[in-house]
């Protein structure tokens, strides 16, 4: 699927996105949103969706980004933790990541997960809504 540049622009164009993370790291992260904004395109039809969850993603991702340094960052851990929480990604430390990279890993899994959870979901309730409309 391919994805313009201007659908990237939330994230590409913000250099605050990737400020303070390793190189690993953010080219890791970078990857990550790109796959997630190329997955958004091919599902979502309406531009304005399309563009207002795009955005969302950008928001997300700047949020990720502060989890990932503060976790890098001596005696910041607890605020990580805040943060993590508040983005309801709690979950990401049932294995504790001893490293941004493992963190990282982990948040990928947990979205990865809802994301897959949230299809699944909506492909049954829309299953399901076409069933009731038959039977009507």
């Amino acid at each position: 699927m391919l994805i313009s540049r201007v659908q990237l622009a939330g994230f590409l164009d913000d250099e605050f996105m990737t400020e303070g993370l390793a190189e690993d790291v953010a080219k890791v992260f970078i990857n990550w949103l790109i796959e997630r904004a190329e997955k958004l395109v091919a599902c979502e039809k309406n531009p304005v969706l399309l563009k207002l969850k795009l955005q969302r993603l950008a928001t997300k991702g700047r949020s990720i980004r502060k989890i990932l340094v503060l976790w890098e960052i001596e005696g910041q851990r607890a605020n990580a933790h805040q943060l993590l929480a508040a983005e309801e990604l709690h979950e990401v430390l049932e294995e504790y990541p001893s490293d941004c990279m493992s963190l990282l890993s982990r948040m990928v899994k947990v979205l990865t997960k809802r994301d897959r959870e949230t299809m699944h979901s909506v492909t049954a309730f829309g299953e399901g809504s076409e069933m009731r409309r038959k039977a009507a």
